[in-house]
């Protein structure tokens, strides 16, 4: 009972947050910063103006929840914006360093994004939102761990392998019926610039790499596993494609 309770507020909570995100979100002015690329970025001076609110308050108080917990489930401590997307929908990472307290780069998310991933939510719970942060996670990882020397498709599907570990240990609290709807999100995404194929792999790829991390943290409940056994076993993966 306890259970459904707080699936229902949950449910609430999203369903709050996709009504005002889609009416729109005021951006407050907070600092500029590097160049963006694709997903991994040198730095984010083609991004412009870089947010540290959304403008709403809700969004926000679950944007900030959801960093925490990366934070500590992946052991690395980003910067984190939201950004103006316009109509390129996007996220980025970059491992450029802009403030000491956060010694592992910054994470860049796109306003619009988060508002077509609402939009296209089936269960309206932007779940796939979370799942793509922690990709972008991953890359911190990446960067940090120096897992790859160059910068290929391999990166951004390892990042998505650790995405699926992450999607596994929320799935232990909000239930699994929003594993596939993350799946086809993953699958989606390939038909944005930063899923572009020669740089991230296809979207079938992508979704294979996401399963399989999700599979391989599911195999460890009652086990338990650290990060660089995730790390080896998503290396080991992505070297087949």
């Amino acid at each position: 009972m306890e259970n459904k309770l707080r699936m229902r507020k949950m449910d609430i909570f999203f369903a709050c947050i996709a009504v005002v995100l889609l009416l729109g979100c005021k951006k407050e002015k907070n600092v500029v910063q590097e160049t963006g690329g694709y997903c991994f970025a040198s730095n984010f001076g083609g991004l412009g103006q870089l947010f540290k609110s959304s403008g709403n308050q809700q969004l926000d108080y679950w944007h900030y929840g959801e960093y925490n917990n990366l934070v500590q489930r992946f052991g690395v401590i980003p910067d984190i914006y939201f950004y103006d997307d316009g109509n390129s929908p996007n996220a980025y990472f970059t491992p450029q360093i802009s403030n000491n307290q956060y010694p592992d780069g910054q994470v860049a998310i796109g306003l619009n994004w988060i508002k077509k991933e609402f939009a296209n939510s089936p269960t309206n719970s932007g779940v796939s939102i979370a799942i793509i942060m922690a990709h972008e996670f991953a890359h911190c990882v990446d960067a940090k761990y120096k897992v790859y020397n160059t910068h290929s498709y391999r990166n951004e599907l390892f990042a998505d392998f650790l995405a699926g570990c992450y999607l596994h240990l929320k799935s232990m609290i909000i239930g699994e019926q929003y594993v596939n709807e993350v799946a086809n999100s993953f699958y989606a995404i390939g038909d944005y610039a930063f899923n572009d194929p020669r740089h991230h792999g296809t979207p079938a790829q992508r979704v294979s790499c996401l399963m399989e991390g999700y599979k391989f943290s599911k195999s460890k409940v009652g086990v338990g596993y650290q990060l660089p056994e995730a790390i080896s076993n998503a290396r080991n993966y992505v070297a087949r494609f």
